[in-house]
Order: C-alpha cells, then structure tokens, then sequence
C-alpha cells in the first residue's frame, strides 16, 4: 500500500484501487465513515489546514467512484470499442 500521510487515507486508498466492482460499494462506504470519523476529531483540533484540503479532494475523489458505481459508462460498460468504422 502507498504511504499514506493519515489513517483516514489509508481506507480512502483501498476504496480508490478497488477494482472488484462487488466489493466498491463497501469500500467506499468505509472510506466515507474513516473520513467522516476523523472530521468530528479535527473540529477540535485548532490546526490541520493541509488535511482538510485533503479531506475535501477525498470527498470529490469518492464523489467520482459513488457516480460510476450508480452508472457505469465507457468501455467497461459497452465492452471494446471498435477500431474504425470499416
């Protein structure tokens, strides 16, 4: 697993490189509460500027997967696109 600067990002990570579909919805779901859990910690802190940037990329971030669980488009859902049109 990649260094991950905060615990919350460790989750967040596993949710990013899931690459089972059955198991994303799950992942997500724990990277969200990870997340959600430490912004209940981080209201009390009077620092922490650098991770709430990073809290908010990782939201926007689990925005996109929650999208592409809902609708999956492109490649993976229409399979191999064709070369030319000949």
């Amino acid at each position: 697993m990649n260094k991950a600067q905060w615990k919350w990002e460790e989750v967040y990570l596993e949710a990013f490189m899931e690459t089972n579909p059955s198991n994303l919805s799950r992942r997500v779901a724990d990277a969200e509460k990870a997340i959600v859990s430490r912004t209940s910690e981080l209201h009390t802190s009077p620092d922490g500027e650098l991770e709430w940037q990073a809290i908010e990329d990782a939201m926007t971030g689990l925005s996109i997967l929650k999208r592409e669980i809902r609708a999956p488009i492109g490649i993976h859902a229409i399979g191999r696109l064709p070369l030319s049109n000949s």
